[in-house]
């Protein structure tokens, strides 16, 4: 652990508390739609919750594109309650969501202050999965804009998990595998397919807004950013 030039980093549920925020949007977005007519909102959420991990591992299997995910799990869900939705509604739902998203993010101070420390020492590099727009967007409200280099799969077409994801980064900038690490809060997207192609990694222990229980990892891991940033700073990787 004493070689580590390179930080790469995933965005949601690493360098912030997305599931808090997407938890607090989508309740706003469903009263602001009016959905609560049809049900209550504890309901559709465990459809909602039922549908999506049902298509989560179509999506794994590679029967279903990560990219159609969203609108399906809508257009099933509230089938159930009667109402038929158009891609159009489901387009409309989203971006909602997205402006309360972007209304529940705010900076750290204190994580910024570190994570501005880093530039000195580290490569620093974000690879998310996600909109362009989206992604630097929820940057930009968390005040970490103009900090790293930028990969986003709706940038560069490659998403996580694919092997081609992290080699894309590596390539590009010129990096060391053995001097890169990886940290992010999916076992599937970050931490098994950096730790096959032989990067060191760290496991943001998050759990997703979908999940009911964390996975077992017995690896390096940490409770939030704050932490591998106080252990980063020890350890002075």
């Amino acid at each position: 652990m004493t070689k580590i030039k390179n930080l790469i980093f995933d965005l949601d549920n690493t360098l912030y508390d997305f599931s808090k925020a997407w938890k607090i949007s989508n309740k706003l977005v469903f009263e602001y739609l009016e959905y609560d007519k049809l049900t209550t909102y504890e309901e559709f959420f465990k459809l909602y919750k039922s549908v999506n991990n049902k298509l989560v591992k179509e999506v794994l299997k590679g029967d279903l594109k990560i990219i159609e995910l969203r609108n399906k799990r809508l257009i099933l869900t509230l089938e159930q309650f009667g109402l038929n939705l158009t891609v159009e509604d489901c387009n409309f739902y989203y971006e909602k969501q997205f402006e309360y998203i972007l209304e529940s993010i705010a900076p750290d101070k204190e994580v910024n202050l570190k994570i501005r420390q880093l530039q000195e020492k580290y490569n620093m590099i974000v690879l998310t999965n996600g909109k362009s727009y989206e992604q630097r967007m929820k940057l930009k409200k968390l005040g970490l804009e103009n900090i790293f280099k930028l990969y986003i799969s709706g940038e560069t077409h490659i998403s996580k998990p694919k092997d081609k994801a992290f080699i894309n980064v590596l390539e590009s900038e010129g990096l060391l595998v053995d001097e890169t690490m990886m940290i992010g809060d999916s076992l599937h997207h970050d931490i098994l397919p950096a730790k096959k192609l032989g990067l060191k990694t760290c496991l943001v222990e998050k759990k997703w807004h979908f999940d009911d229980e964390l996975q077992a990892y017995s690896g390096y891991k940490v409770k939030n950013i704050k932490q591998f940033l106080d252990e980063l700073e020890i350890r002075a990787l």
